[in-house]
């Protein structure tokens, strides 16, 4: 398995470092990415409805939970990242821990999987699960990650999002409660 993780991460990676435009993208989109899901969250907060609130409360709270998991899997597997074996082209800076799964790449994942669920998000939910998949492979090419570390940031997201949809009846008080409180706090802002 590992031998195909390293050819699918030289197949990508073999480009950084070849063109100055491209590097500076792919960099942006890997580290920019989930800046652009937060901000996107917060917006459609402020432009919500009640339900869509919900739903972002949800989409939240699975972000949460993947994190969690990825770090429940530090803790138990460790797999170095590519530069860390003398692999590829890294064109920005990582702490040399465990690759396994990107959390980046969760988090964005989590966000749009979780979305997913609901008609009312279903095609923002799939525009943002491309932009996963760029964000997720931007950071391939960037050599921070493995392919199949992003793979694995998928598997965790939708279970995560899996876990949260069936827990929704359980959290509406919750859900109810900080959308009141979100509310009144930003009344007092805005």
């Amino acid at each position: 398995m590992q031998q195909l993780n390293n050819l699918l991460f030289s197949a990508i990676n073999q480009f950084a470092g070849q063109n100055q435009f491209f590097d500076y993208l792919f960099i942006f989109l890997a580290e920019a990415m989930p800046y652009v899901f937060i901000v996107l969250v917060v917006t459609l907060w402020f432009r919500s409805k009640e339900q869509s609130k919900r739903y972002l409360i949800g989409a939240t709270l699975t972000s949460v939970v993947g994190i969690t998991i990825n770090t429940l899997i530090a803790q138990v597997y460790f797999h170095p990242r590519p530069f860390m074996n003398d692999l590829g082209t890294t064109l920005v800076e990582h702490a040399a821990n465990s690759s396994f799964p990107s959390d980046h790449t969760t988090f964005m994942f989590c966000i749009a999987f979780s979305l997913l669920f609901h008609r009312a998000t279903r095609k923002l939910a799939l525009g943002l699960t491309v932009l996963a998949v760029i964000g997720g492979l931007s950071r391939v090419y960037i050599g921070v990650h493995f392919p199949f570390d992003i793979a694995a940031a998928s598997v965790v997201a939708a279970f995560s999002a899996m876990m949260v949809h069936a827990a929704r009846d359980k959290l509406v008080v919750c859900y109810n409660v900080i959308i009141s409180t979100g509310d009144r706090l930003t009344g007092r802002v805005l």
